[in-house]
């Protein structure tokens, strides 16, 4: 490792990292990590640094702080031990994977997190950047979307979003305190909004605490609201989130959760699907914009292409100033698999169905085409005649 001035990513897995890395043109591979074009990419295996919850003093929840050093400040920080725990040999392996992270993060004059996007992640990285005490310029290379484009301008350029994504992160950390703390302050994190089909609202309104057994089914479009959660019920199929997907592959397709959660990871390396490891299943406004090219492409899907209907995608799961850093729905990036095997292949189409079943165009009015113009009147016989 003899390359200086660096810009190293720092990522989960290795199959992520191998898809990270030939975006960028890193195409040399080596023992934890790979080198090219100014980059080297690497990846922790998981959560390699825990971070233990001991406050040495109190803190106060403020906007004027900086979450991570209020972060740094009631948390300590040390590698995992799985052997300990599970009896899993693992610990001189991470060993190895850390020294290499480490050695390449002392070369580099940017570390971009890779790490995945969501709340977890980002703390994954922090403990891992507090543990190694070595400052460097950080960006935060968010990827729901594995695409080469998506790669390229993350790790180039941050969010989409900077100011936007700071709000999240300042709020999310902020809250996970609040809650490690047991504190019942007013604080109350931004609500994520997901949609709830009509035939399980008895079951979501159990988990709520709310007796249903003299209360009419929801109607389309109402909801309930928790402190973090808006649930709007539909009549019509809603996206996947994680939950669901888990719920339908067992179903459908006989997948055990385990199995689930690694062929869908396997599709979101493979740059198929958006990041599946969430419980938000509406969509922002630029990845409904992203949709409507999209489902064109899908009209190539062997399986289901048939099944799309001209139109513009429904709206009915985009909700205008949602965030998208609370994670969205699964959904598909525009690219034609070609390399899945017979597991991947049936996952993948069970997300493709879901995907175009959800974004149906919604029926025309009465008198008019789909693409909004309005039909021809039609004459009687009688009028033909007379003409």
């Amino acid at each position: 490792m003899k390359q200086k001035n660096l810009i190293t990513v720092v990522t989960d897995h290795q199959l992520t990292a191998d898809t990270i890395a030939k975006a960028i043109g890193a195409n040399e591979k080596h023992e934890g990590y790979y080198l090219g074009n100014g980059y080297a990419v690497t990846w922790t295996g998981g959560a390699i640094i825990e971070a233990a919850f001991s406050p040495t003093e109190s803190f106060v929840l403020s906007t004027t702080m900086d979450c991570r050093l209020v972060y740094a400040h009631n948390f300590k920080f040390a590698m995992r031990d799985y052997d300990n725990l599970v009896g899993y040999k693992k610990t001189e392996q991470d060993k190895r994977q850390l020294a290499t992270i480490k050695a390449l993060w002392k070369m580099s004059r940017t570390v971009v997190n890779a790490m995945r996007p969501d709340l977890s992640g980002d703390l994954d990285f922090l403990s891992l950047y507090y543990f190694i005490a070595s400052p460097v310029d950080v960006r935060r290379g968010w990827m729901p979307i594995l695409t080469k484009k998506a790669i390229v301008h993350a790790v180039n350029h941050g969010p989409q979003n900077r100011k936007e994504y700071e709000k999240w992160l300042s709020e999310s950390i902020y809250n996970h305190l609040v809650d490690l703390c047991g504190n019942e302050s007013d604080h109350k994190p931004t609500p994520i909004m997901e949609e709830v089909p009509v035939k399980d609202a008895p079951n979501v309104l159990d988990e709520l605490g709310i007796g249903c057994s003299d209360m009419p089914d929801p109607t389309d479009g109402s909801c309930t609201i928790t402190t973090d959660r808006i649930r709007i019920y539909t009549k019509r199929i809603p996206l996947f989130n994680l939950p669901y997907l888990l719920v339908e592959a067992a179903v459908e397709l006989g997948f055990d959760h385990e199995k689930t959660v690694q062929t869908a990871h396997i599709l979101y390396a493979k740059k198929l699907i958006s990041y599946p490891m969430t419980v938000q299943n509406t969509v922002p406004v630029g990845v409904w914009k992203l949709m409507r090219r999209n489902m064109e492409i899908l009209r190539y899907n062997s399986k289901w292409g048939h099944a799309i209907k001209d139109g513009t995608p429904s709206r009915r799961h985009n909700f205008k100033g949602e965030t998208p850093y609370h994670g969205f729905g699964i959904v598909t990036t525009g690219l034609h698999p070609t390399d899945l095997d017979r597991d991947e292949e049936r996952l993948y189409n069970l997300i493709v169905k879901r995907v175009i079943d959800a974004f149906e165009p919604a029926a025309p009015a009465k008198g008019h085409k789909a693409n909004g113009k309005k039909k021809p009147r039609r004459q009687s016989r009688k009028s033909q005649s007379r003409s």
